[in-house]
């Protein structure tokens, strides 16, 4: 099963809004399926910079939660471009009709959107936004894979919080390396992380847009409690000490009186 042409021919448009240099160094057809180009600095495009807006941040907490208006600008449509899929307004159920602010609208409206940006290592981006609003559809996965697919990304790096389920959709890209196990100058101080993820290339995109799946064969040393943050700040020593190294396995957080995940220690 092709994830994201089983989606198009559901109806689901696969887009790519950002600026008009950066719209050209896409890949246009990612996995064969044509992205409709939108560009940002089109006066007729504002609904759709305020529709991308809202859905952030009805992901990530609430209708007025969504990324500050000069974030979504100069972290995201100038360096790079939010890449996802939208359906016509018409398709919406009234509940999300009203809150996503469509009035009368009658265009496309995203419903779906995965960002990241170029980093100063060739070939690395960093990944800082993936949502939807229609849940249980994969949207949110399948745009994060045709985002990484049109952008040509071979290495990622992504901030996420060890309680956070969306881990489940992350780790589906295979291990995670944990770069910094504990970050306390995050807005979520107590249990947040970075984590590397290396693409092979590309070729883990083209496996996964297949419905196929990543293994790895390896146990973890142990099972991480997302909120013991002690234990994360010696997994942070250690790795600046470079004696040992960790990796986050799939499937990621787990629910079992708690949220847990398995984590690989290496000692180097």
């Amino acid at each position: 099963m092709n994830i994201i042409a089983s989606l198009v021919k559901e109806g689901f448009v696969p887009f790519a809004f950002g600026s008009r240099a950066n719209l050209e160094l896409l890949h246009p057809a990612p996995f064969g399926e044509q992205l409709l180009m939108l560009a940002a600095d089109d006066p007729a495009q504002l609904p759709f910079h305020n529709f991308i807006n809202r859905l952030n941040g009805l992901a990530y907490g609430g209708k007025d939660m969504g990324m500050p208006a000069w974030v979504q600008i100069d972290c995201g449509i100038l360096p790079s471009a939010f890449i996802g899929f939208a359906v016509s307004a018409e398709r919406l159920p009234e509940k999300l009709k009203w809150s996503l602010d469509i009035g009368s609208y009658q265009g496309l409206v995203p419903i779906s959107e995965a960002i990241s940006i170029p980093t100063a290592q060739p070939g690395r981006w960093m990944s800082y936004s993936m949502s939807t609003v229609i849940p249980g559809r994969k949207l949110g996965f399948a745009s994060k894979v045709l985002s990484l697919k049109a952008y040509g990304c071979r290495s990622c790096l992504g901030v996420a919080q060890f309680d956070n389920f969306a881990l489940r959709i992350h780790t589906r890209f295979g291990p995670l390396q944990i770069v910094e196990p504990h970050v306390p100058y995050h807005t979520c101080p107590t249990n947040s992380f970075v984590y590397g993820l290396d693409l092979q290339g590309g070729a883990i995109l083209d496996t996964l847009e297949r419905g196929g799946r990543v293994e790895d064969p390896r146990e973890p040393s142990f099972l991480l409690h997302a909120n013991n943050t002690e234990k994360m700040q010696e997994m942070a020593l250690r790795s600046r000490q470079g004696s040992h190294r960790y990796w986050l396995l799939p499937p990621g957080a787990v629910r079992n009186e708690g949220v847990y995940n398995p984590i690989l220690e290496e000692a180097l």
